[in-house]
């Protein structure tokens, strides 16, 4: 039975669990009750798995078959959003959480589903498995900071792997088609966040003041001139200020002003490097010519693209294709969005896939972190299939790259994570 079909098989079993994961948001940083009932889950399907101490979870399902190994990632956190009671559409949710104030408004929650789902598949081919397959849960990946944990645990208990595969839900395709590009598929990020501190006073006196908002809005107007004199207009580049806190009374001039954002990159040592420089040049001239102190709170260099190995992207577009149908699998447009999936990418050759969900009849098709967005949950199986298919198929051809491309360590070092580096290897 080709694994399409013993998928489908799980289909009603993949909505149960979609669904109690979005009425079940947890934070990223917080997903404690999510780890435990996927712990619960894994246990109660018979799958051995250990939970990683802020990491996540990380398990394995050994085949009938000495071989390889195949890495299969699914993230887990929600996202501090209000949900609406419908999306595009009155009374077409399947599913509202019912925790204030977080959603799964990423998609995350059909991943976790999808996860469980080829691990349900898996079971059932484990005998043809040629090789073990590992499923990764992995915490807080919003915020890129938990699969710092999982890492350092895969090299201190010398697990091997040959190859990494992830799925991200994508509100911008149609539903149910698999895109597989040969190169980026997301961004790397750099967030900043700054404060400036002038001197408060009251509002009749501006001149007996120094507003911290003033600056700022030479800082904004010199942002907005950065990506034209400053980047290659043949490189992709995006950044935008999210967040913006300063004073709490209107006759009040205040002292200090925060501010934060992003910028998005596929070039991370060009662009981000150009932008990383000159955001910073903009800010020091800036508040040295207002007379304003800058604190960088949080400043440091994107993070690299999601960017998937077009020699590995081409044959799993091959035998997905196989699986789901040609004119169900291809390429698709880059996202600008980011992902810490591109640690795994630097580290193992392999893919990231994007697995469509808009429906315009369901009302599905709000963009990624909007209180309306959904998913289609007919695509569960499917997702699975492919991440089933992916691992199967990979650990019976041996003439497939695989193996590890640098440790985490040498990641750290590539990218100048001082912090990490001490914390986890005593640098």
């Amino acid at each position: 039975m080709k694994n399409i079909e013993t998928a489908k098989k799980y289909q009603d079993y993949m909505v149960e669990k979609r669904r109690y994961f979005h009425e079940n948001p947890e934070l990223t940083g917080q997903e404690y009750k999510t780890i435990e009932y996927l712990s619960r889950e894994l246990t109660d399907l018979g799958i051995d798995h250990v939970v990683i101490e802020n990491g996540g979870i990380l398990a394995t399902i050994k085949g009938g078959k000495e071989g390889r190994a195949v890495l299969l990632r699914a993230d887990v956190d929600g996202l501090p959003v209000q949900e609406t009671p419908d999306n595009l559409k009155k009374g077409m949710r399947t599913c509202v959480s019912k925790n204030p104030g977080v959603m799964h408004a990423c998609g995350h929650d059909g991943h976790m589903a999808m996860l469980l789902g080829a691990a349900k598949i898996l079971l059932e081919k484990k005998e043809e498995i040629e090789g073990t397959v590992y499923l990764c849960f992995e915490r807080g990946e919003e915020a890129s900071g938990n699969v710092e944990y999982i890492f350092p645990y895969i090299e201190k208990n010398n697990i091997e792997i040959d190859t990494v595969y992830g799925t991200h839900l994508l509100a911008t395709a149609p539903s149910g088609y698999l895109a597989i590009n040969d190169g980026g598929m997301m961004a790397g990020a750099m967030g900043f966040d700054i404060t400036i501190e002038g001197a408060g006073g009251h509002g009749s006196r501006p001149d007996q003041a120094n507003s911290p908002i003033d600056c700022f809005v030479a800082i904004y107007q010199r942002l907005q001139s950065l990506r034209l004199t400053k980047v290659d207009p043949f490189k992709t580049c995006t950044y935008s200020i999210g967040m913006l806190t300063s004073g709490s009374q209107r006759n009040v001039i205040p002292q200090k002003l925060t501010f934060g954002g992003t910028m998005r990159t596929f070039d991370r040592d060009g662009v981000g490097a150009v932008f990383h420089k000159e955001l910073k040049k903009a800010v020091d001239g800036i508040c040295a010519a207002y007379d304003c102190k800058a604190t960088y709170n949080s400043y440091g260099m994107p993070g690299y693209a999601v960017v998937n190995d077009a020699e590995m992207a081409q044959w799993a577009r091959k035998v997905l294709a196989e699986e789901l149908g040609s004119e169900n699998v291809g390429q698709w447009d880059p996202w600008m969005a980011s992902e810490s999936y591109n640690q795994y990418l630097q580290q193992w050759p392999g893919v990231f896939v994007f697995l469509g969900v808009e429906n315009a009849e369901k009302g599905i098709g709000a963009a990624h972190h909007n209180q309306e967005f959904d998913i289609d949950e007919d695509v569960l199986y499917k997702g699975a299939a492919a991440a089933a298919t992916y691992a199967i198929e990979y650990l019976k051809d041996s003439t497939l790259k695989g193996g590890r491309k640098m440790t985490y360590k040498q990641y750290l070092e590539k990218t100048g994570n001082q912090k990490q580096l001490a914390k986890h290897y005593g640098e």
